[in-house]
């Protein structure tokens, strides 16, 4: 209660109180104070002093333009064009822009701003930052570290799909809106249920994947997306090998030509007829029936879908992923700023780019596949959703419209670099994470490192290319970061407002931006956020534990129109799911109690053992500490 009345007198007061108030780590030095006041009370005397430096010899951005392109880049990604659009058409259209807007203002941009403020201040990446503000919690850096790792894993699957198809977009005629093969016989199974209204369908699953009926028949390797698998995790080495005097370079073109290619894309859509109309209608407007739609009596009304808590919780998943919270991709991105970088108009600059981003990508996909759906007789709810919005609905419709190679391959060439790009923001969150810690030898240079990583990724990734990968995709994407990610939100914010101290951030923050947070900033940060997620994260939890482990399985049209029916995991598919969730979020009491224990045997009276990190941080302490040692019994001496 102590320090909860602590926290809300600091969140009330608009006077700067003593940052003394609150739970430092004790084995650190104190901080050097840089909140002395001038005599009038009203400025910080640090603000008035000569522009800091940074002395750390850490890599800086060359510019701030590639900072903000390459954070661009890492929040802009297959998340906005696919994802967004399919929960909008889930939960009654614009309805969902409720949500979702409610959720980036009380969790998103407040978590976004805590990571900025945790890479620029300790310069460090996920693990170190954390360990810097508190010991025990060094777990949070761990776990965002392993949720990145094993996304960039299946998300470098997805970038080998659009590989795939941006080397096929060069045929005489897509070959997706060829003919069906002439199947031999009625059961000829899968060429019989190819049929003119779905050859898109056909293409995706029985020439693309080569499908396996099911998890369980892993099938042979699919050589060609093994090879374009090989060549997104070579252009991952390319662009990472020199960190961000590279990438910062190649986002010049990987974040802007996305845009042009959006709008080009999106201009071409209202060329397609009265359909493309209709789907941006049905977009909009919550009441809007679209043509053709098959009648459902369980219809729930649109505004309706704001009583469910699915929809809320898709939202602030829909958050998370749109703005790459707690993959430490963020973290990393800031901790290359100098150490007075104004992240606060940056964070609000780029939230705004990202979400108008989403909506105008809703608004094209809309229009296509709108206009695919009008032409084939059904509704936009009956069209294909994950990644299969993208590689059928959307493919089929472009395949209709004149010169449609050129305009295939722009959409694809689009969507590999939307997916590299917060492809290797991942991989430099991870990176820079490692070389904060002492487990790769400094001796090795950052491009063999680099490449060594890779090369492991990609064994590792090479079970998505098997015949029954797309499954594996799907597994990792439902179990790997969801529920873990919120879990990891929640503790960072925990951390920084209640751990470090909430009077001694905002302090930190105006140093760095100019600007004292308003009550409003202070309510989120120690009150609003961690009770927001506290509650998203044990309905995510509840939801797991009680909804069925099922995923879908093609069985092409043995089910009639239906291609895919549920099915339940095996028992390894239980547990590599249980394996992807706990192994990353467990390093959080894990490393907690390394810290602790220790500390908490002593005071019992035991003898106890520390426990030290890896980390280069923690070296440098022992080195400085044992100098001081040196220096004061030599002054003893004397």
């Amino acid at each position: 209660m102590r320090y909860f009345s602590k926290l809300l007198s600091s969140i009330l007061m608009s006077e700067r109180t003593d940052p003394s108030v609150v739970i430092v780590n004790p084995a650190k030095k104190p901080q050097k104070e840089y909140d002395a006041v001038d005599e009038a009370g009203d400025k910080p005397l640090q603000a008035e002093r000569e522009e800091e430096k940074a002395d750390d010899g850490r890599e800086e951005w060359a510019n701030q333009f590639e900072f903000i392109l390459s954070t661009i880049g890492s929040v802009v990604g297959l998340g906005n064009l696919w994802r967004f659009p399919i929960k909008v058409k889930q939960y009654g259209g614009a309805v969902f822009l409720i949500p979702y807007f409610t959720m980036l203002i009380i969790e998103g941009i407040p978590l976004f701003m805590v990571e900025m403020w945790i890479g620029q201040k300790f310069r460090a990446g996920c693990i170190a930052g954390f360990y810097k503000i508190h010991k025990a919690l060094s777990g949070i850096g761990f776990a965002t570290w392993m949720i990145s790792f094993y996304t960039n894993l299946y998300y470098n699957a997805i970038i080998m799909y659009t590989i795939y198809y941006f080397f096929a977009s060069f045929q005489k005629t897509l070959p997706w809106a060829q003919d069906c093969p002439v199947a031999e016989s009625a059961t000829d199974f899968p060429t019989a249920c190819c049929t003119e209204n779905n050859t898109a369908s056909y293409y995706w699953y029985f020439e693309v994947l080569k499908i396996s009926p099911n998890i369980e028949t892993a099938g042979s390797f699919n050589w060609p997306l093994t090879l374009c698998l090989l060549a997104a995790w070579l252009t991952c080495f390319l662009c990472m090998v020199k960190g961000i005097k590279t990438s910062g370079k190649v986002v010049y073109v990987t974040a802007v030509f996305p845009f042009i290619a959006l709008l080009g894309l999106f201009i071409m859509s209202l060329t397609l007829g009265d359909g493309a109309f209709a789907g941006l209608r049905y977009f909009f407007d919550p009441n809007y029936d679209f043509p053709n739609s098959t009648p459902n009596p369980d219809k729930v009304e649109s505004w309706g879908h704001l009583k469910n808590p699915y929809c809320w919780l898709e939202a602030a998943s829909q958050i998370f992923y749109s703005l790459s919270l707690g993959f430490g991709s963020c973290i990393a991105f800031a901790s290359y700023n100098p150490p007075r970088t104004n992240f606060f108009k940056y964070t609000l600059g780029i939230s705004v780019v990202n979400s108008a981003t989403s909506i105008f990508a809703g608004m094209t996909i809309f229009a296509i596949v709108g206009s695919s759906a009008y032409k084939r007789g059904v509704g936009i709810s009956d069209l294909s959703t994950g990644p299969g919005l993208a590689f059928i609905a959307v493919s089929e419709a472009i395949s209709s419209v004149p010169a449609s190679q050129l305009w295939s391959a722009l959409f694809f060439v689009m969507l590999f670099m939307l997916g590299i790009d917060s492809q290797f923001a991942g991989m430099e969150g991870m990176m820079t994470a490692l070389d904060d810690t002492t487990l790769i030898p400094k001796r090795l240079p950052r491009p063999v490192v680099i490449a060594l990583f890779c090369a492991f990724s990609f064994l590792l990734g090479l079970p998505f290319s098997l015949q029954n990968g797309d499954y594996l995709v799907n597994l990792f994407d439902n179990y790997s970061a969801n529920f873990p990610l919120m879990l990891v939100a929640f503790f960072e914010v925990i951390a920084v407002s209640w751990v470090y101290g909430l009077t001694r951030f905002c302090k930190d923050f105006e140093y760095m931006t100019g600007y004292y947070p308003n009550i409003v900033w202070r309510a989120l940060w120690g009150v609003i956020t961690p009770l927001t997620l506290a509650f998203v994260t044990i309905y995510s939890i509840v939801d797991q534990l009680i909804a069925p482990m099922n995923y879908s399985t093609v069985i092409g049209c043995e089910n009639g129109d239906d291609w895919d029916v549920d099915a339940k995991y095996p028992g390894w598919g239980y547990f590599l799911a249980a394996f992807l969730t706990l192994s990353s979020f467990l390093f959080i009491p894990v490393m907690a109690a390394l810290a602790l224990i220790p500390d908490l045997l002593r005071t019992l009276g035991f003898r106890a053992v520390d426990i030290r990190l890896p980390l280069v941080c923690i070296e440098e302490e022992m080195k400085a500490n044992a100098v001081e040692m040196t220096e004061n019994c030599s002054t003893s001496k004397a």
